[in-house]
C-alpha cells in the first residue's frame, strides 16, 4: 500500500513542477502540445538504421529542460519505468538480426545492434519529450485542451476525472487494507486466496463511491461538460516558438547534420 502512496506522491511532484514560471511554462498549452506531437511524430519516422540523425534531436528535451529549470533526476526515474518495454524488444532484434550493418575498426556491427540502439534512443527521446510536456504544463490545462477538441472531449473528461479521483480509490483500498489487517493481525500482506474477494469488494465499493461523488457533482451543477478556466490565446511569442521549433525539427529530419559535421571534420 505504501507503494501506491509513493506513486501518488510522484504524481503530485510532477504537478508541482508544472506550476513553475519559466518562459516554457508561460507558453500556450496548445502550442506546447503541438510541438511535442510534431517531435514525437518525426522521431518515430526515422528509419531504424539512422541513429546519427536522431542524435541532434537530443537538443530539444535538453533545451526545454534547461530553459524551464526542470530537474533531470525525477525524469530519469520515470524513464526507468518505461525502460523494460523497449529493452526486451531491442534484445529480440539482437538475437534475430545478425547481418553485418557496417564495420568500425575491424569490428563488425550487426543490424540487430543498430536496431537496438535506435529503439532505445527513440524511447529516450519520446519519453523525455512527453515528460517535459507534463512537467511544464498543468494537467488540468491538457485535459481542457482535449475537451475543446472534437472527438476527444469525452476522453479529456474521463482522463481528468480519473486523475483527480484516483486518490479516492486509494483511500478506499487503504480502508479495506486496514480492516483486513485488523481481522488478521498475524498477516503482513493479503493472502492469495483472499485476493479475489478483496478486489471484488474494492470494485463494488468503488462503484458505490463513484455514484456518491457523481451525485455530489450533479448537486453542484455538473451536467457532463467540462468548464475549465479560460486561458490566454496564442500570442506572437507562442507562434514564434512553434514555427522555430517546427522548422528546426523538420530540417534535422531531412538533413543529417551529424553526417555533415563528420565529413567537415574529416576534411
Amino acid at each position: 500500500m505504501s507503494q501506491l502512496y509513493s506513486a501518488i506522491a510522484n504524481m503530485d511532484s510532477m504537478e508541482c513542477l508544472s506550476r513553475g514560471d519559466s518562459p516554457i511554462h508561460r507558453l500556450n498549452t496548445g502550442v506546447k502540445c503541438a510541438a511535442t506531437l510534431l517531435f514525437l511524430t518525426l522521431t518515430i519516422s526515422f528509419p531504424s538504421k539512422n541513429i546519427s540523425g536522431l542524435v541532434p534531436y537530443l537538443l530539444y528535451p535538453a533545451l526545454i529542460m534547461s530553459i524551464s529549470g526542470t530537474p533531470c533526476r525525477p525524469l530519469l526515474a520515470r524513464f526507468a519505468l518505461a525502460l523494460p518495454f523497449p529493452l526486451f524488444g531491442g534484445i529480440s532484434n539482437l538475437l534475430l538480426m545478425r547481418d553485418t550493418a557496417f564495420t568500425v575498426g575491424g569490428f563488425a556491427i550487426s543490424a540487430g545492434l543498430v536496431s537496438f540502439a535506435s529503439i532505445m534512443l527513440k524511447t529516450l527521446l519520446c519519453v523525455f519529450a512527453a515528460l517535459m510536456l507534463i512537467a511544464t504544463t498543468p494537467f488540468n490545462d491538457i485535459c481542457a485542451l482535449l475537451t475543446k477538441s472534437r472527438g476527444l472531449n469525452i476522453f479529456g473528461l474521463q482522463l481528468s476525472l480519473t486523475y483527480r479521483y484516483i486518490s479516492v480509490l486509494i483511500n478506499e483500498a487503504q480502508c479495506m487494507w486496514t480492516a483486513y489487517l485488523l481481522r488478521a493481525p498475524a498477516e503482513k500482506a493479503i493472502k492469495m486466496k483472499d485476493m479475489g474477494s478483496f478486489l471484488g469488494q474494492l470494485l463494488l465499493r468503488s462503484f458505490d463511491r463513484a455514484e456518491r461523488v457523481y451525485n455530489a457533482m450533479k448537486c453542484r451543477g455538473f451536467c457532463g461538460l467540462y468548464h475549465p478556466t479560460k486561458k490566454h490565446p496564442p500570442r506572437m511569442t507562442d507562434i514564434a516558438f512553434l514555427l522555430i521549433t517546427a522548422a528546426a525539427l523538420i530540417t534535422l529530419r531531412f538533413f543529417n547534420v551529424s553526417l555533415l559535421i563528420g565529413e567537415r571534420i574529416k576534411l
